[in-house]
């Protein structure tokens, strides 16, 4: 984006005695090895076994602080991102996640110029503008993908991004006594934005001979946050939504509200509990969607939730996790009732990483086929999951553990996912040419995805300063449930998944 470009430059131009500039960044590396998959009765494979990947990022941030407050500028782009070495995934028709199914990790289709905002800290509050990351409560919804090693198990990847301006206060400053603790822990945010890239919108589309317009998706976007302590935080998030599809896709207008609370409370002196949820609920309307029985508008209705409680003493921390996504058993009719958590919020490495994101891609193909219709239906590219968790209930226990020998650097985690589907497990490939609640497989739709097991081990180490780096080995294998049964009443084997990563910060 030439403005933005023009504009850090002249920013890193500023004389130095004026503000302080940093130059952070990350290098990842990994292999990655899974279960080449089967996706369907005909033997269609995900095709990706083993491959290596690597992004380079990098944040420049200028910082300014003055007796009246603060300003601060701040940019983040990969230079490479991408895979660059063994297996690539089966061709999906460009429906899901395309990345996998091309070389791409030294190719300029590796750079993305992620944000370039500015934030100013005045008396009366804060002021925001730029094309920022979106980011709220535990990421279950808003997530800036943000961060490196943020999950026990997987890598964020995609991050919400958008171009907004905000303003954000604390309103009863100026109304109660300027000694109320109420007054200066209760704040409030309001903001226009232009969704730059999320889940359901890309602004810009790499379309054959450059940069084109896609999505226009507008949000506009209230929240209320009251902090009584650093541990402890209750919010509130609105969002409105209106979005037009790129090509005359239709458009999308919906109404999210979520709710985010965490509280941390010390037990005696050798124990903190901490407790964090964070539940959704969206509705309004599209006529973005595989609709064949009641053209027009598909009403939306879903809901999701996050909750996690965990304990934590010294080196040692237990942690259970619960979650629920809201299904849809019929794909084809006017209502959308399956909510989809944001794709950087991550659960394990295989169910939802792996098998339902390859199986959703490959239905979503089989829809696409030319002999089924002239052209594709709209909306195909919403079925999908992209690594979501959606059409869900779980449970996840996990353990931490840092050892006391190497100074703390060692870090093992082990976790189980338990996982069920409120409505059946439908495929929407055959629902449509069966006219039947079927699986992937031909089988009846299940609601049992079985059981994931997930280990970890990782050793972290500071150099000095934020430069450092950690390396890590993560395996997860699935126990696949009644969901992913075959119509000749064989079982999906298990479905294994290997991390090996390296990760180096500055």
């Amino acid at each position: 984006m030439p403005r933005q470009t023009a504009l850090l430059i002249a920013l890193l131009a500023l004389p130095a005695a004026a503000a302080e500039v940093r130059f952070d960044g990350s290098y990842r590396l990994r292999f990655n090895g899974d279960t080449n998959l089967l996706l369907d009765e005909k033997g269609y494979p995900s095709g990706q076994k083993s491959w290596f990947e690597h992004r380079l990022r990098l944040t420049p941030k200028i910082v300014e602080i003055g007796d009246q407050g603060g300003a601060e500028i701040q940019s983040s782009f990969d230079i490479v991102s991408g895979e660059f070495a063994g297996d690539v995934a089966s061709d999906f028709r460009g429906y899901g996640v395309t990345e996998r199914s091309v070389r791409n990790g030294f190719n300029a289709a590796g750079f993305d110029f992620r944000h370039l905002f500015a934030a100013v800290n005045a008396p009366f509050g804060i002021l925001e503008i730029g094309q920022m990351p979106n980011q709220w409560g535990m990421g279950m919804v808003a997530n800036s993908g943000n961060g490196e090693n943020t999950s026990d198990f997987g890598d964020a990847r995609y991050g919400d991004i958008v171009e907004r301006l905000l303003f954000a206060t604390r309103p009863l400053l100026g109304v109660l006594s300027p000694k109320s603790d109420f007054a200066r822990e209760f704040s409030m945010a309001v903001a226009g934005d232009l969704v730059y890239r999320d889940r359901y919108a890309e602004l810009l589309v790499r379309n054959g001979g450059g940069v084109q317009w896609g999505d226009i998706a507008w949000q506009i976007l209230g929240a209320a946050v009251y902090a009584p302590a650093e541990g402890s935080r209750l919010g509130l998030y609105v969002t409105r939504r209106i979005q037009n599809y790129a090509s005359g896709g239709g458009d999308l207008h919906i109404w999210t509200f979520d709710l985010y609370a965490r509280h941390a409370q010390p037990l005696g002196t050798s124990f903190v509990l901490s407790l964090e949820a964070e539940a959704a609920e969206v509705y309004g309307g599209t006529s973005h969607a595989p609709n064949l029985t009641a053209p027009g508008t598909t009403h939306i209705s879903q809901q999701g939730a996050a909750v996690r409680a965990g304990l934590l003493r010294t080196s040692f921390e237990a942690e259970v996790e619960g979650g629920y996504a809201s299904g849809d058993a019929n794909p084809f009719d006017d209502h959308s009732n399956r909510f989809q958590m944001n794709r950087d919020y991550k659960v394990g490495l295989v169910l939802f990483d792996q098998v339902l994101m390859f199986q959703s891609q490959n239905a979503a193909r089989r829809l696409s086929d030319p002999k089924l219709f002239g052209r594709p239906l709209p909306g195909l590219d919403l079925i999908p999951t992209e690594g979501a968790v959606t059409n869900a209930l779980y449970v996840k226990p996990t353990l931490r553990f840092k050892p006391g020998f190497l100074g703390g650097s060692l870090h093992l985690v082990g976790s189980a996912l338990f996982a069920w589907a409120p409505q059946p497990v439908v495929d929407p490939y055959h629902a449509l040419v069966n006219s039947s609640a079927l699986n992937a497989f031909g089988d009846g739709a299940g609601k049992n995805y079985g059981v994931e097991l997930d280990a970890a081990i990782t050793y972290a180490q500071r150099i000095a300063g934020k430069a450092g780096f950690d390396v890590g080995f993560q395996f997860g294998y699935l126990f696949p449930g009644s969901a992913f049964d075959r119509a000749d009443g064989s079982s999906m084997p298990g479905v294994s998944a290997t991390r090996v990563r390296a990760t180096f910060l500055f």
